[in-house]
């Protein structure tokens, strides 16, 4: 996810937190901070305690640590039993509406699916849970000190139910719209289970915006739009997935291929673009692929240096490459995924291809037009 920071890494899954999460962070914390609002019982925030403002804060931000790692925990379930699937997962994402598990290669027809999206739902709700005795032993304690922790682990217990419930609505990008489309695959298939799926995600969607609107409720109808467009990437995804099915590398990569030497200048690199019209070439040095220079990458130098600084100056060493036999869906998860315009093809250490974004998009609405599909590819 674009604008992510990495923080660390759980279970060889990288863990990282984008900026929208440190916009919500300090909502959550002055929420909890200074609401008092009691519901089921439960007191959801220290506002009605007798402290000064600034020790509110504190244990407002504490709360809400708490109630994210949960969410983190929620996650970290989903990408185990992803993992344990043959699924692979890039990382683990915070940000504006919790969490997000990044699959970078879904197995064919998502198996497991069912149960990796179920899981999420009842971690969250046996953390709830959980939390249910401490918050009951607590609340018959007398003292200020007792009465920070009630509100403390019934905070992390309402909460967790919550997220529990909420995510177990049968709507994409939900975990309750992948079991359904689960529970619809072994009878529909694939392709169709997802479309229906879908369709009642975004009427979820619609429906909760129209209740936000009626009850002027902003966060709900961010939410459903959330929901919304994250139904209609799924779809995309799933008929694009299903177009390529079967389609590899080597069958659309560009063969042979024209490369160019780290001591050429930028002024060669760019005489050579103009001849080839090609945007982008990997560097080899004796043989061996060294790195990518690509047009931008030229740009960067001023003109007046062009026969002066040379492409190995330039270049970037780490290159993105995959085998002839890759699956064309992993390449356009890659180039997405990276935010890379090519990828080098090598086969035994051997250069044998390129392929470019622009490769994979032409084979892709080639596809999309055999198969009569025309919704959700653009």
């Amino acid at each position: 996810m674009k604008g992510s920071l990495k923080i660390g890494r759980l279970l060889g899954i990288p863990i990282k937190i984008h900026i929208s999460f440190l916009l919500i962070l300090p909502l959550f914390a002055l929420s909890f901070a200074f609401a008092s609002t009691s519901l089921l019982g439960f007191t959801l925030g220290y506002g009605g305690l007798p402290l000064a403002d600034w020790a509110k804060l504190a244990l407002g931000l504490s709360a809400t640590i708490l109630f994210f790692i949960a969410v983190l925990v929620h996650e970290l379930a989903h990408s185990y039993v992803a993992l344990r699937n043959g699924y692979r997962i890039s990382g683990i994402t915070l940000f504006l509406f919790g969490g997000a598990s990044e699959i970078e290669h879904q197995p064919k027809d998502a198996p497991g699916e069912g149960l990796m999206a179920l899981i999420g739902p009842v971690t969250s709700f046996a953390i709830g849970l959980a939390f249910l005795p401490l918050w009951y032993l607590f609340s018959g304690m007398s003292g200020l000190g007792w009465e920070i922790a009630t509100i403390t682990v019934g905070l992390t217990s309402f909460y967790n139910l919550l997220l529990a419930g909420f995510n177990i609505i049968p709507a994409f990008p939900m975990d309750g719209g992948r079991v359904l489309r689960a529970v619809l695959a072994k009878r529909l298939g694939f392709t169709r289970a997802t479309s229906i799926a879908v369709q009642v995600g975004k009427m979820v969607a619609l429906a909760m915006a129209l209740v936000g609107f009626i009850f002027f409720n902003p966060w709900l109808i961010i939410i459903a739009l959330f929901i919304y467009i994250g139904a209609g990437q799924e779809e995309r995804g799933t008929l694009i997935s299903q177009a390529l099915d079967g389609v590899t590398v080597g069958q659309v990569m560009t063969s042979p291929v024209s490369t160019i030497g780290p001591g050429a200048s930028i002024r060669d690199l760019l005489d050579k673009m103009m001849i080839e019209k090609h945007l982008g070439y990997p560097v080899v040095d004796g043989g061996r692929l060294v790195g990518i220079v690509t047009l931008q990458d030229a740009q960067k130098v001023p003109v007046d240096q062009h026969l002066v600084v040379r492409v190995g100056q330039v270049m970037t060493p780490q290159v993105m490459t995959v085998a002839p036999d890759t699956p064309a869906m992993e390449a356009i998860q890659a180039v997405s995924g990276k935010n890379i315009g090519r990828l080098v093809v090598l086969d035994q250490d051997r250069i044998v291809g390129i392929i470019s974004r622009s490769d994979l998009m032409r084979v892709l609405e080639v596809r999309v037009a055999e198969r009569g599909q025309t919704r959700g590819v653009n």
